[in-house]
């Protein structure tokens, strides 16, 4: 997913301060955003004087010269590419807020394409200029006393949602519809869809699919690993579950604890409850609350939020000018999948499928029909939703009528 933003922003950074204070005599084309045009005259100077991956590691301010010098091809393409240009100018308007991390990386979130994946790559796992941020144990492994002590991944089968999140830069994106398919009892493949919102109101669905395996020895540990971006690695830890009874079960639930690393950060990690309807209900919240007591990660239930999961525009003041979104980006389109979302980290990018091919493509083929099941939903209250506003505008056309019918009563009545 986001795990990398954090030290990706300090590369932009200084590359840009690097430009800045170097005042070249040339300026790029115009278009380019003047923050993105200070970054790109740099690329001159860096690779007048190659500059050695190694030293980054120990000097920040190497970071930005090991980039224009490592990845000038890259990162000249990257500026030139109008949603890393935008992505650059949204993360230089994040500083100094409070929120300022999670404003970063709602930024990638909303520009990153594959121009900014093949950037990160070199930058990060390639040429190494962005040291790795080390483990500070903010999300510590749990103790097996912490971990269910079995679990079958056919309890994942079907569509679940994640009603609560721990940290909000990752667990807390609105409208996370989830679809699961586990080939074996031990096995897991799953299509993650999720809405991001545009900062004019706008959303969007992303997904993507990943794949799971179990721990052989401790059930209760999932492990998506192996994977070749960025060489990402998530650990899914069960810390309680029910299984329940069918796709509408509210009582269903399964709260997971993560933590993971990749080239560029060791240690990031959440959690998230997974219920199989929108919100959980009082039974699952008490067991969801004695199990992360239990876990004693220095978290407790409720400082999970809960995400909005009416995945619908809700107000009737908005509905007519929400509809048209309502029909075209909240229906998940299977065509953006994996296009977009490689370059995302982790719960962006999709798994590296190794040996089991056709199992993958089984499994995938099942997820496409769940999806297909919840987009018929979706499409028949995007229908009955057009309808009413229909009628809306029916009754407030007659009643205009009526009212500019009255107006022209009275103006004609004798004085």
């Amino acid at each position: 997913m986001h795990k990398f933003r954090r030290a990706m922003l300090a590369v932009l950074a200084l590359a840009s301060t690097t430009a800045l204070n170097s005042k070249p005599k040339r300026i790029t084309p115009p278009k380019l955003p003047r923050q993105c045009a200070a970054v790109v005259a740099s690329l001159a100077i860096a690779a007048a004087a190659p500059f050695p991956a190694s030293a980054a590691m120990s000097d920040p301010a190497a970071v930005g010269r090991c980039v224009v010098s490592q990845c000038t091809g890259k990162l000249a393409r990257c500026l030139t590419s109008p949603k890393c240009a935008a992505n650059l100018v949204c993360i230089n308007s994040c500083t100094g807020r409070k929120d300022e991390s999670e404003c970063q990386i709602r930024c990638g979130d909303l520009f990153e394409n594959e121009v900014v994946g093949d950037f990160n790559a070199c930058a990060v796992s390639q040429k190494k200029c962005v040291p790795q941020r080390q483990d500070d144990g903010a999300y510590p492994e749990p103790s097996p006393e912490a971990i269910v002590k079995k679990f079958d991944t056919r309890v994942f089968n079907g569509r679940w949602y994640i009603s609560a999140g721990l940290n909000d830069a990752f667990d807390t994106f609105d409208c996370q519809v989830h679809f699961f398919n586990a080939p074996t009892p031990k096995t897991l493949y799953g299509q993650l869809n999720w809405r991001i919102t545009e900062p004019d109101g706008e959303f969007f669905t992303r997904d993507t699919i990943q794949r799971f395996v179990e721990d052989e020895k401790r059930p209760g540990i999932l492990y998506n690993h192996d994977n070749e971006y960025l060489h990402y690695q998530d650990d899914w830890y069960i810390l309680d579950y029910e299984a329940g009874k069918g796709n509408d079960d509210s009582d269903a639930f399964v709260l997971v604890y993560y933590r993971g690393r990749n080239d560029a950060w060791d240690g990031y990690g959440g959690a998230v409850l997974y219920t199989r309807t929108p919100n959980y209900s009082a039974a699952v919240k008490e067991r969801a609350t004695a199990a992360c007591d239990k876990a004693g990660l220095g978290f407790k239930f409720a400082d999970l939020k809960a995400p909005d999961n009416s995945c619908s525009a809700e107000s009737a003041s908005e509905r007519l000018l929400l509809r048209e979104k309502y029909a075209s980006k909240v229906l998940l389109t299977g065509e953006r999948a994996l296009q977009e979302e490689v370059t995302q980290v982790r719960r962006a990018a999709a798994s590296t499928i190794q040996g089991d091919v056709k199992v993958a493509a089984k499994a995938a083929k099942k997820l496409e029909k769940l999806v297909a099941d919840f987009e018929a939903t979706a499409a028949a209250d995007a229908r009955a939703l057009e309808k009413e506003i229909v009628m809306d505008v029916v009754n407030i056309e007659k009643e205009v009528e009526r009212d500019v019918f009255g107006l022209r009563r009275s103006s004609d009545a004798p004085r």
